[in-house]
């Protein structure tokens, strides 16, 4: 009876194992199905309902990862004696059956009956349960985090898509107005949604049209709003009260404002334009330059990457189509379209295949085109110009030009036609011959190929096939460690090396290389019995050879000269009144006054001293350097806004003492940046009186010769 008492206890923790197991699963399911769905709904806006699901996907994987529904009562005795000592590593005995047991596993089963009923198994599950509940309170803490920063992120997002920065930093605001409401309407092309901040400064789009209302604490005479100090534009009162004002403005173009209340100015705030950008075209493939030789499909993939700031309403392709050599070249213009519905998308990815012989091309034209791109504000920009040429093999076969010029190459080039020739002679009669003659037919090619391949080489220094491809490395002797005859040989030039023993230049060097490459594969298929394989090598060699003759020319061009002609009666009279020195007269501009009153600024600054005030004189200096630091904030208020407001905060306390060093720093830095080097003008050399008298002694020792 104790027995199956004891078993049954056994039971029982294998119940509980696995509800605390089952329990512990569902915990970290939950916390990564959390997880899962805060990221997801980083990209695409989801509800956080899909966790139900996700984490019943993710607890059935696990129960069956870890054999969860697989554990048996034995399992559970075999844990409990790794973590019971007491039980004696006995405790596997009460799965057993009673019958089955000899008399000294039967007394060990009732030793162990009163500590098992003793244990607290629970506490040791709970454990594991324990860690379970910290890692789902740590998900759910990371799933928060997440969703706080996804919609910190699209905030972000959407005022970079506006091209709107909104300033971190408050502007200072007059005491006389209690708020500023800003709306900001982005002209159409740019497809957004206006939008309203409470500062005056901004950032708009080229184009984006301002209202301002200021409401201020009190009755108001006059508003005006003073731009870039040169156009003031008074405000309008919106209510009877006359503290609530409104102008609207369209921009175009970047600078700075200052709010006028009354005769009283504010600071300069910034009024920033940003410039729609052309769209950017970049085509990826095909390159710049490409051919397609004999035996390749006349066709060429294309494929463009085009960006814009707002959008892309409209993009082909331009292609030109030269056919033709010489004076009876035509050209023709065609527009290709792609198979894409511009739906105004900042981004682009275009794919296309050119189908040459549907454009009506044969072998020898050319075809030159580019892509061409408008965005959402009708701008136009297009990329590089690209060409694709089909090879023409009758040209290829063409003797013309081979007696003229200098050639430095042999004059194998017929050699390579004649087996052209014959590889095409072979492949017509396929039909009529046997097998055994073709394939002998195609081996002699072969031969031939192979020979002519090895005339090549010798103007490579390869003498024989074991020098094809250049010079080969030698394995160094351990026994010429220390020789100063072997370090000699390595490194001195030798005329009997075969890569070395040219007279190529290296680009030449480098082509023919490459004729001998093609050479060897044209063979290799020839010996295989595939001599219609072969015959793309064999073009593509010839090509090569032929364009390595025209390099090797020398070319010189022709002169002309035609002499005044010569008077009879003037000849050798030795009248040379008519004869003028030629004059360079050179205009030298005076120096740039403006530059003086940045120097004099700067050195203003860096004399400042406590106490000091500032004189008549040196203000006005001052001044003049404010307002050329005025018209250059009016192009790039971001550059130069802050060190404009910091100089009149100068002019304005009258001593640059009062003002924070590193503000006088960032004044100077400005200062030193629109500061121009000179060009040095010619001047007068000044001679000291040794100098002087040295020089009139030299002349009359000239003079006296």
């Amino acid at each position: 009876m104790k027995e199956r008492d004891g078993h049954i206890e056994l039971k029982r923790f294998h119940k509980q194992w696995r509800a605390y197991a089952l329990i512990s699963h569902l915990f970290i399911a939950l916390a990564i199905s959390v997880l899962c769905v805060a990221i997801f709904r980083r990209f695409e806006q989801v509800s956080f309902l899909w966790t139900i699901p996700v984490c019943l996907v993710i607890l059935g994987i696990m129960a069956w990862w870890t054999g969860l529904m697989k554990t048996s009562t034995r399992d559970i005795g075999r844990f409990l004696n790794q973590s019971f000592p007491e039980l004696e590593e006995s405790a596997d005995l009460l799965v057993k059956p009673a019958e089955s047991l000899n008399v000294l596993e039967k007394l060990q089963v009732i030793k162990i009956e009163d500590k098992l009923s003793n244990i607290s198994a629970s506490r040791l599950f709970s454990k594991r349960l324990r860690s379970s509940a910290l890692v789902l309170l740590a998900g759910l803490v990371l799933a928060f985090g997440i969703s706080t920063l996804t919609f910190s992120r699209n905030t972000v997002n959407a005022n970079s898509a506006n091209k709107t920065i909104i300033p971190t930093v408050p502007d200072k605001i007059l005491p006389g107005i209690s708020s500023v409401k800003l709306r900001i309407t982005p002209p159409a092309y740019t497809r957004r949604s206006p939008k309203t901040q409470s500062q005056f400064s901004v950032s708009a789009e080229e184009g984006s049209s301002l209202n301002w209302q200021i409401r201020t604490t009190q009755r108001a005479k006059n508003i005006k709003l003073i731009f870039n100090d040169k156009e003031a534009i008074p405000l309008v009162s919106a209510n009877e009260l006359g503290t609530l004002w409104s102008l609207h403005k369209t921009v175009t173009k970047s600078g700075f404002y200052q709010v006028d209340l009354g005769g009283t100015l504010s600071d300069l705030y910034k009024l920033e334009v940003i410039k729609d950008q052309p769209a950017s075209v970049r085509i990826i493939r095909p390159a710049q330059y490409s051919s397609i030789d004999f035996g390749e499909p006349q066709r060429t993939s294309l494929q463009v990457q085009i960006d814009d700031d707002y959008g892309i309403n409209d993009a082909f392709i331009a292609a030109i189509i030269s056919s033709g050599k010489g004076e009876g070249v035509k050209f023709r213009e065609q527009k290709l379209s792609f198979q894409q519905n511009f739906s105004g998308a900042a981004s682009y990815k275009l794919n296309k295949t050119i189908d040459l012989k549907g454009l009506g091309m044969v072998p020898g034209d050319e075809l030159y085109f580019y892509v061409q791109a408008r965005d959402s504000r009708l701008q136009e920009s297009r990329s590089d110009i690209y060409k694709v040429t089909i090879q023409d093999t009758a040209q290829l076969m063409n003797m013309d030009g081979m007696l003229g010029g200098v050639n430095l190459v042999p004059e194998y080039f017929r050699s390579q036609r004649q087996i052209i020739i014959d590889t095409e002679k072979l492949l017509k009669e396929r039909t009529s011959i046997s097998t055994e003659a073709f394939n002998s037919r195609s081996n002699e090619i072969g031969v031939d190929q192979k020979l002519l391949r090895l005339r090549y080489g010798k103007f490579l220094g390869e003498e024989d096939e074991s020098e094809i491809g250049g010079h080969q490395e030698e394995t160094s002797d351990p026994a010429d460690f220390g020789n100063p005859e072997a370090i000699l040989d390595a490194v001195s030039h030798k005329h009997d090396q075969a890569e070395d023993a040219t007279f190529f230049e290296p680009e030449l060097k480098a082509q023919l290389k490459a004729t001998l490459s093609e050479m060897w594969k044209s063979e290799l298929q020839l010996r295989l019995y595939k001599p219609a394989e072969a015959l793309p090598f064999e073009y593509k060699a010839l090509r090569l050879l032929k364009d390595l003759q025209q390099k090797s020319r020398v070319y010189v061009a022709k002169t002309s000269f035609k002499p005044p002609v010569i008077k009879a009666d003037k000849r050798l009279s030795g009248e040379l009144d008519k004869i003028v020195q030629p004059q360079n007269n050179r205009i030298i501009d005076p120096k740039d006054n403006s530059q003086n009153s940045l120097k004099l600024t700067a050195g203003i600054l860096a004399a400042k001293k406590p106490g000091r005030t500032l004189t008549a004189s040196e203000i006005v200096t001052l001044n003049d350097a404010s307002r050329l630091i005025a018209s250059r904030a009016a192009s790039q208020p971001a550059s130069f806004l802050g060190s404009l407001g910091i100089l009149r905060g100068i002019i304005r306390s009258g001593s640059a003492a009062k003002v924070p060093q590193r503000d006088v720093a960032e004044l100077e830095a400005v200062l030193q940046k629109i500061i121009k080097q000179e060009s040095r003008s010619p001047q007068a050399q000044s001679g000291t009186p040794a100098n002087d008298l040295a020089k009139e002694y030299f002349n009359n020792l000239k003079r006296n010769r």
